[in-house]
């Protein structure tokens, strides 16, 4: 006897006043029976409820596992059979879930408050509320038997989506058969049967010999009761009741057989398919009123399947041996025990994702490209296979080695195969609707040449961590970046704790490349919250010397860190990274930083996003000119500062800093300089002084680890055209002559009409701009005295930011542009 239930439920009793009674107690083979009398005088009947006396008497059955487990509730009698959630006619279940509904802590108070609210929504008729799915009826299915996964929704082809007489539908569903495992794969009617084995469209087999075969499916439009009969017998009968005599289900069981010889499909011996059907009633709802199809299945014993095998080989004009065997048949009817399948359902239109609400869903039906299949790019693959992409293609050049079998997904026996070739048919069998591709091949050298057949992707994920990679991806999209899908870039710390994924949306200016070094300019000095431990593992100033070689010779490094912690980071970047790509307000380029160290501090993930820059084509059409928002609003800034402290037409100007990307073919302006302060301003001129300039260079260049420095210089003609004057040309070729310090050097002008020019100044609309890079001359250029630039005279206003007295003097219309940078 369990003496714990015992005890709550005598306390709960003596405490009831008589509304709890407990009535007898019998103990058998380890389990303990109480038999519990309560009052449901106060509970009312309505929406043809089940009707409960003043008193009901209920067992309790209790098992050694209690309270852990909860117990079972029975009643004596079958007035409630058929009524939702009432099993075997007498069984009650109280709890949809119990590992998450049952408190053990509650013990029997809890199961009597649980079987007082059962009874108030049955009395009610309110066990199976709008917008919950129903209670199925209950089929004495068993794995012996085999199951079912069925994949296809029926959608509007069951016979209640449609007003008229239909009570009946008799579909096929096209199967494949994996030992004792049956796929639904497709619903077909009749005739779709007929014109597919006319047009040999019914394929015995399936791709790796997977056997292909066809078993009929009939929908009836009436809820059968809730307890599925164990008999063919009684099964039969139900059917009958609702219009499917028991010659027509015969029938049906007959087409199917017919249909599978005509294909070709194995019936007998080792591998035969069953001779089975499926049955489908409106008994599972997920939306108010709108009723769904509850599937089960069941196939025929040894004798059944001979018998409709004799139906189906027998010529109606033999009239009397056809007659024995349609007796025989409905013989064998009348005795045959139902072999219920199991049912796994994977259907749309009746199941849940898990993953609801999750931002990983935006991947489902995507067409997404893995780059790299290490510790990175195998778990974000399996990711992507898992959230349901419609395709998936991997690449990775290397083989599998002993050493990566501590923290990547692969086995012993993949040791000296290809990565992506052996990740794919991993991935494969995951999903049965999904064929995983892969290549092995040199990225850079390979498909980032056709740079066309990358544009049929939605997601390209680089995973290499491999700075030509990114550099190819960021040359290969800059002429096709409208069209260039959504690209996301990964890489590790030095050990598998912190870690950056960069986003880059269609249209964004650049990718992870360009992004990383945004990045690194960006948290160089003063980092953003949570972001300092993240830039100091990823961009050390100074660069790391030490690194980690896990084999001899000439292994590449690596960082350290168990799967666990790769896995761990891997998915958190990953995650995050396709929490922006479902954000539709999110900036065109984005970082994202994980730190999962034990000793992180602040907001993680951190993120830091871009808007795009201004895209500008050289004059010389070698390089792509990319000016950042920041530098765009700097140049706004000191042109409207000119026109308000010295005057509208007074040219200005400075220097451009940044750098040159021979590998890209880019020059990035990050940031822009005003005049020095030794500079002089005019109408006519600019000559931009060396005052300080040296020092700003030099700071920035120093502050960044030098991925900022001097890239040219720019100015302005107010009201005027943005097109080099002579003077501009014997500047620019001053700062790339030989003695100038700059081998090239980018000229940027400003400049356009009255309505362009104001248009800039007082709303921010673009103004024309010239951009060419200057290289240097392979003739030396003569010394020029600095006389030759003051031959006229002139009102000059000085740079910086003095209040603007004016001076005479002047360089006439020459421009004499930062020299000695």
């Amino acid at each position: 006897m369990n003496e714990l239930a015992q005890r709550q439920l005598s306390e709960l009793a003596e405490i009831s006043d008589g509304a709890i009674q407990l009535l007898g107690t019998v103990s058998e083979n380890g389990l303990t029976t109480f038999t519990v009398s309560l009052d449901t005088s106060g509970i009312d009947t309505a929406n043809d409820g089940i009707r409960l006396r003043a008193r009901e008497r209920f067992e309790v059955v209790v098992g050694p596992s209690f309270p852990y487990l909860h117990p079972d509730v029975n009643v004596a009698h079958r007035r409630w059979a058929g009524t939702p959630h009432v099993q075997w006619g007498r069984h009650l279940c109280l709890y949809a879930a119990p590992s998450v509904e049952w408190n053990p802590a509650d013990g029997m108070r809890g199961l009597i408050a649980r079987l007082n609210l059962w009874l108030q929504r049955a009395a009610a008729g309110e066990l199976d509320p709008a917008g919950q799915p129903l209670h199925p009826p209950v089929a004495y299915h068993s794995y012996k038997n085999g199951w079912v996964v069925v994949r296809p929704d029926l959608g509007d082809l069951v016979p209640w989506a449609h007003t008229g007489p239909e009570r009946v539908k008799l579909l096929y569903a096209w199967c494949a058969k994996r030992d004792k495992r049956i796929d639904v794969l497709e619903w077909l009617t009749g005739q779709q049967v007929i014109d597919r084995l006319v047009a040999d469209e019914l394929p015995a087999q399936g791709e790796n010999g997977i056997a292909h075969f066809a078993a009929p499916l009939v929908l009836i439009s009436d809820t059968l009761e809730m307890e599925y009969p164990t008999t063919t017998a009684l099964l039969a009968g139900a059917l009958d009741t609702y219009g499917l005599n028991r010659d027509e289900l015969l029938r049906a069981l007959v087409n199917a057989r017919t249909i599978n010889k005509a294909i070709g499909v194995t019936l007998e011996g080792d591998g035969a398919v069953p001779a089975m059907m499926l049955l489908g009633t409106p008994a599972r709802r997920l939306e108010p009123g709108i009723l769904l199809a509850h599937i089960t299945a069941w196939h025929l014993d040894d004798l059944g399947t001979g018998i409709t095998d004799l139906l189906e080989d027998v010529s109606p004009e033999h009239v009397e041996l056809a007659a024995r065997v349609r007796k025989l048949a409905h013989d064998w009817l009348g005795f045959a025990k139902l072999q219920w399948m199991v049912i796994h359902e994977a259907r749309p239109e009746v199941t849940r994702r898990r993953d609801t609400g999750s931002p990983v869903q935006w991947l489902a039906g995507k067409r997404v490209l893995v780059l790299g299949c290490g510790a990175l790019g195998a778990p974000i693959a399996e990711h992507c296979v898992r959230a349901g992409v419609a395709q998936l293609h991997v690449i990775d050049k290397g083989e599998v080695t002993p050493g990566i079998l501590l923290r990547q997904p692969y086995e012993d026996a993949d040791i000296g195969y290809n990565k992506a070739e052996r990740l794919a048919p991993r991935l494969s069998r995951i999903r049965q609707d999904l064929a995983v591709t892969s290549s092995r091949a040199n990225i850079v050298t390979g498909i980032l040449t056709d740079p066309p057949s990358l544009l049929q992707y939605d997601l390209i994920v680089d995973a290499t961590a491999d700075i030509g990679v990114r550099v190819g991806i960021e040359r290969a999209r800059a002429a096709n970046r409208a069209q260039w899908p959504a690209t996301i870039s990964a890489l590790f710390g030095h050990t598998a704790q912190r870690g950056v994924a960069t986003i880059s949306f269609p249209g964004a200016t650049g990718s992870g490349h360009d992004i990383l070094r945004r990045l690194a300019i960006d948290t160089a000095t003063t980092a953003p919250a949570g972001w300092t431990a993240i830039a100091d593992d990823l961009f050390p100033n100074p660069p790391r010397t030490e690194r980690f070689f896990p084999e001899p010779g000439c292994s590449a490094p690596t960082f350290t860190g168990s799967a666990a912690e790769a896995v761990a980071l891997a998915s958190a970047l990953f995650v995050s990274a396709v929490t922006v790509l479902s954000n539709n307000d999110a900036e065109p380029m984005t970082a994202i930083g994980c730190d999962l160290s034990p000793h992180a501090r602040g907001p993680r993930p951190v993120h830091l996003g871009w808007r795009n820059d201004l895209v500008l084509s050289d004059q010389t059409e070698e390089y792509e000119v990319r000016v950042s928002a920041r530098a765009l609003a700097e140049l706004r800034t000191e042109t409207r500062r000119g026109r308000r402290v010295r005057s509208p037409r007074i040219e200005t100007g400075g220097m451009l800093l940044g750098s040159f990307d021979e590998a890209t073919h880019t020059v990035l302006i990050d940031t822009v300089a005003g005049p020095s302060p030794d500079s002089r301003l005019s109408a006519r001129y600019f000559d931009h002084g060396t005052e300080g300039t040296q020092e700003i260079v030099t700071s920035l260049s120093t502050a960044t680890a030098n991925r900022v420095g001097f890239v040219g210089m720019w100015h302005t003609h107010p009201y005027g055209v943005a097109s080099p004057s002579d003077t501009d040309e014997e500047g620019m070729a001053d700062i790339v002559a030989p003695d100038g310090g700059s081998r090239r050097a980018l000229m940027l002008i400003l400049g356009g009409d009255a309505p362009v020019w104001e248009g800039w100044l007082d709303s921010g609309t673009l103004p024309d701009i010239y951009a060419r890079v200057v290289k240097r001359n392979t003739v030396s250029r003569p010394e020029r005295a600095d006389a030759l630039y003051l031959t006229s005279t002139g009102t000059w206003f000085p740079g910086g930011y003095a209040h603007p007295g004016q001076s005479s003097g002047g360089h006439g219309e020459r421009t004499r542009i930062g020299r000695n940078q």
